[in-house]
């Protein structure tokens, strides 16, 4: 017990933090060679290695002294974040609600700045920035489910409404009504006083010409907007009309994501002073998202440039430059 007791005495007071690591491993095996009774065990459970270690570390130290204890491998350069992107990264936090990993991309596209996620983490924690919002989306469901993408832009679009509080009648309701191309994550917006039939096929009509890809299936829940009338419409333009099953939203999940992204980066950082107040601010979100905004289901990529990637004469009707101007 007192062997053990000097031993641990000899390497872990503090006169220890003046050596360097390869002196600490030259005491160790010195005290093993002078007291083998204390038994090779204790003395890597002192030092907190595995035996492999040790033996490794006594046959360099045998074959080259104390020069084969140096450290074999370079030591990483550490580069600080300067305050300005330590600042912007807590800027970017508060007004977009981004986690770690997009204000990574967002450093790295805009910014030429190399940080990696667990840096702009890390930062967030120091600063104490709240943790993003959960909702009902993020809970796991008991049954796994199977995700997929469709491989050419227009082959599913899928369609979705979402109320909206009137800037100008308070108690009263707007209607966001969604488009999301399944391949490239494309998408329309455009907002109705009522959520009516009528709506849906007007607002089909923007998709088509907005959307510069030929549609050849719309896929909608069961809302009363989306009836036969609109079905019909469909069936006269060559356009497949796909209903989901009752009450499983997660099979419309893209068009359900991008809704809670509107809620998230624009709804909750913006204030409208009327309805073409609100219509102008969301037809500028729209091209963000679609132009600007790296998609992390796309690789970085913005919606817009994964469908440019997408695009071949058999598929495509004109190019998505055009919309851009």
């Amino acid at each position: 017990m007192a062997q053990t007791q000097h031993l641990r005495g000899r390497l872990l007071k503090k006169d220890w933090e003046r050596y360097d690591r390869a002196r600490l491993r030259q005491a160790a095996i010195e005290t093993w060679k002078r007291e083998p009774s204390l038994g090779l065990a204790k003395i890597c459970w002192l030092l907190g290695i595995n035996r492999s270690s040790f033996w490794r570390w006594r046959r360099r130290y045998d074959e080259h002294g104390l020069a084969g204890l140096l450290r074999d491998r370079p030591t990483a350069k550490l580069r600080r974040i300067t305050p300005e992107i330590e600042q912007k990264i807590i800027d970017l936090r508060r007004e977009h609600g981004w986690g770690h990993q997009r204000i990574q991309l967002y450093l790295q596209r805009y910014l030429g700045q190399k940080v990696s996620s667990s840096t702009v983490w890390n930062i967030l924690k120091r600063h104490n920035m709240p943790n993003l919002y959960m909702t009902r989306y993020n809970t796991r469901s008991k049954r796994p489910f199977r995700r997929y993408q469709k491989e050419l832009p227009g082959d599913t679009i899928q369609m979705d409404v979402k109320f909206v509080k009137d800037p100008e009648r308070p108690g009263r309701r707007l209607y966001q009504f969604t488009a999301i191309d399944d391949c490239t994550r494309y998408r329309v917006l455009r907002i109705y006083a009522r959520n009516t039939t009528r709506s849906a096929m007007e607002f089909l009509e923007q998709v088509r010409k907005v959307f510069p890809a030929a549609i050849k299936e719309i896929q909608t829940d069961n809302g009363p907007e989306f009836a036969t009338e609109f079905t019909f419409q469909l069936d006269q333009d060559g356009i497949r009309h796909r209903r989901i099953r009752p009450r499983t939203p997660r099979l419309n999940g893209k068009v359900e994501r991008s809704i809670r992204t509107d809620v998230q980066e624009f709804y909750t950082k913006q204030k409208f002073a009327d309805i073409n107040d609100l219509q102008e601010k969301l037809a500028r979100w729209e091209r963000q998202y679609n132009h600007e905004r790296a998609h992390m289901a796309l690789d970085g990529q913005t919606p817009a440039e994964r469908l440019q990637s997408k695009m071949s004469t058999d598929s495509i009707r004109r190019d998505v430059a055009d919309e851009a101007d």
